[in-house]
């Protein structure tokens, strides 16, 4: 969009939107009325409709946000500290909560030194500007997260992207990068599992690549960190790797029930340079005394036996969604994990099938441009270890009914082009 009036530019979006809330294809912008849970209430301020279902469309993977210990630990800090940091984390921001926080993602992650953020975008965003200057490099996966995109692009003009979990590509650009500079750090980034594909790396490859063209590897954990791996390691941990990495950010949204991130680094040298020098932890509010309450008591089970049973539930309800998706005849990408994607290969049919499905009781988030290739959509299910296996065998019956009449319903109609 261009014109010289800023204000104005959002026109054309505004009347796209209402035609597609006229519609009842738009899918954006719903409330949750209950906890976050398996079964939940969602409604629609566009339409106004409120309706009951089946929920894929959260991210709380072991459900500890409904965990009566977390709740206290949450009540008890709120009692303590009251619900604001007050102040920067440079300052006085952080309880003693956050360095019990600190201590335990790095048995977590077995890399000592922590540097924590208010959220995860705030995480992934300073671990490069943090680190990167004007003259540095960074070489991204072409699907790595937005938070990391728009840290490379904010640090350095020196943005080149490699094939999806491709090492091969990374090789490559990486040669080409040394062939004309060997005096400027280069980093490498890449995901423990991709949320709208759900597949990983090789990390060792990866790790070795980085390696032998003088580069530095950070791997965003934010998907797998606690829902994956011995211990609730992640996919560093389950690819044998723990405390070998040389760069781990992840987020508390996923397994720790609330909002935050981290950098962990082995460098204390490293972890003092990003506190002062990455401006979304210098310049931001620190980690409320709740955030740090939720984290702590979640990493604290996820650390425990009770996270080894709650991963295990998990990884048999991920695998029972799967192949019922699969036996239905739907195309599910990538490998085992919290994120089950549903490739529909047309935007249309998944606007239609989404409507459709939600009027069928599922609450669900379709996934469109730009989190995925233009002209390009997929159901994105995220699952928590306490779905009932009959509730995830009717979920994938009706989104395959759902899928299966939207196509003829857009090849009559065109509806949703």
């Amino acid at each position: 969009m261009r014109g010289p009036l800023l204000l104005n530019r959002p026109q054309d979006f505004a009347a796209w939107r209402a035609r597609r809330v006229a519609a009842g294809l738009w899918p954006y912008l719903r409330q949750l009325h209950t906890d976050v849970a398996p079964r939940a209430r969602a409604g629609d301020p566009a339409t106004g409709t409120i309706w009951e279902g089946i929920s894929f469309s959260t991210q709380d993977y072991l459900a500890l946000s409904r965990e009566p210990s977390v709740r206290e630990a949450v009540a008890d800090a709120l009692a303590t500290y009251g619900p604001h940091a007050g102040s920067s984390p440079v300052l006085t921001g952080h309880t003693p909560l956050a360095a019990e926080l600190a201590v335990e993602l790095a048995e977590l992650t077995g890399m000592e030194h922590i540097v924590l953020f208010p959220t995860g975008w705030a995480a992934g965003y300073g671990a490069i500007t943090g680190l990167i200057r004007e003259h540095d490099h960074v070489v991204l996966d072409e699907r790595a997260h937005a938070c990391l995109n728009a840290g490379a692009h904010a640090a350095t003009c020196n943005v080149a992207t490699a094939a999806h979990l491709d090492n091969a590509s990374v090789a490559r650009r990486l040669a080409a990068i040394r062939a004309r500079d060997t005096d400027n750090a280069v980093l490498v980034v890449t995901e423990g599992v991709y949320s709208m594909d759900s597949d990983t790396p090789h990390l060792s490859g990866l790790q070795q690549v980085c390696h032998e063209y003088n580069a530095t590897l950070l791997v965003d954990v934010a998907h797998d960190l606690g829902a994956l791996g011995p211990g609730g390691t992640g996919q560093i941990g389950a690819q044998g790797l723990y405390g070998e990495m040389d760069l781990v950010m992840g987020s508390f949204s996923k397994c720790f029930a609330t909002n935050g991130g981290f950098i962990a680094t082995s460098s204390k040298d490293v972890a003092d340079y990003l506190s002062i020098y990455a401006t979304s932890h210098f310049f931001s509010s620190a980690l409320s005394p709740l955030q740090a309450a939720s984290a702590l008591q979640c990493a604290r089970i996820i650390r425990s036996p009770e996270g080894t049973r709650r991963r295990m539930a998990l990884e048999k309800v991920s695998e029972r969604l799967r192949s019922q998706l699969s036996e239905q005849g739907l195309n599910v990408l990538g490998e085992r994990s919290a994120i089950v994607p549903v490739e529909t290969n047309s935007v249309a049919v998944a606007r239609v099938a989404c409507r459709l499905a939600e009027q069928r009781g599922l609450i669900l988030a379709i996934i469109e441009f730009p989190a995925v290739p233009l002209n390009c959509a997929r159901f994105r299910l995220q699952v928590m270890c306490d779905h009932e296996m009959n509730d995830l065998d009717q979920a994938a019956k009706t989104l395959a009914e759902s899928i299966e009449e939207a196509r003829h319903l857009v090849k009559k109609t065109g509806e949703a082009r």
